[in-house]
């Protein structure tokens, strides 16, 4: 992976993405701007899930303060959801949309960064931060999605840069972002994203990652990874 400068959820149709500790299975995606295609791209088995090649024609524009943040809430300092993030939040925090108040990124302890954990110490490190995610699908789809894994997993992830320089297409995105799933394998390509909106100088981004898993999991872990950043977990379940 190259070397990068430097860096949910309103619940609606029974959807449930929660933050923080992951469960056992995990997963394993289109190039594009704001109103992009998603293709998820077939990256092989996983113990817990894989992406596969198709094609999305639908779109989803960005909404900067959609979405519930990551993480469980802690006493923390105002801050204004209105400014680009992290607002007037520390490097490692972020301005949460649930209470307008800083909240600490968590730590993240599932396995999908067991094999290959992510070294990140907010007081020394100057990457992107990923600090939320929302779930907006977790469905069957036969036409993006292979027949061995039939669920089509999207999610919005959002993440901020202090120095700026966020890509702004899924090729750029490709160079500097990578999806882990549950071996602690890495998925980084272009067909995983799409949606791209970059904000604030090039300073806040958010985009959709789709994603193909078995249709035996009621529940997935998701692991996404910025280069010099954080490692955020999240698990979708339907």
């Amino acid at each position: 992976m190259r070397r990068f400068p430097s860096l949910l959820l309103p619940l609606s149709l029974g959807l449930v993405l929660v933050a923080a500790s992951c469960d056992p299975d995990g997963p394993g995606g289109d190039s594009g701007n704001d109103a992009g295609e998603e293709t998820p791209t077939d990256a092989g088995d996983d113990a817990g899930s894989d992406t596969d090649a198709g094609t999305d024609a639908g779109s989803d524009p960005g909404t900067p303060d959609a979405g519930t943040d990551a993480g469980t809430e802690e006493p923390g300092d105002p801050c204004v959801l209105a400014d680009p993030q992290p607002s007037t939040c520390a490097y490692g925090s972020y301005c949460s949309s649930r209470s307008s108040t800083c909240q600490h990124v968590p730590t993240p302890t599932c396995e999908n960064f067991n094999t290959f954990p992510v070294s990140w110490d907010p007081a020394t490190a100057t990457g992107p931060v990923t600090y939320a995610a929302e779930l907006l699908s977790f469905a069957t789809d036969d036409t993006r999605c292979v027949t061995a894994r039939p669920m089509l997993i999207r999610t919005r992830v959002r993440a901020y840069s202090p120095s700026g320089g966020l890509p702004t297409d899924a090729a750029g995105l490709s160079n500097v972002f990578s999806y882990y799933r549950a071996d602690g394998s890495t998925i980084s390509d272009a067909g995983q994203y799409s949606n791209i909106v970059t904000s604030a100088d090039g300073k806040n981004i958010e985009f959709v990652v789709s994603t193909c898993v078995r249709s035996d999991q009621p529940s997935v872990n998701l692991g996404f990874h910025f280069e010099g950043g954080n490692g955020l977990c999240q698990t979708a379940s339907r």
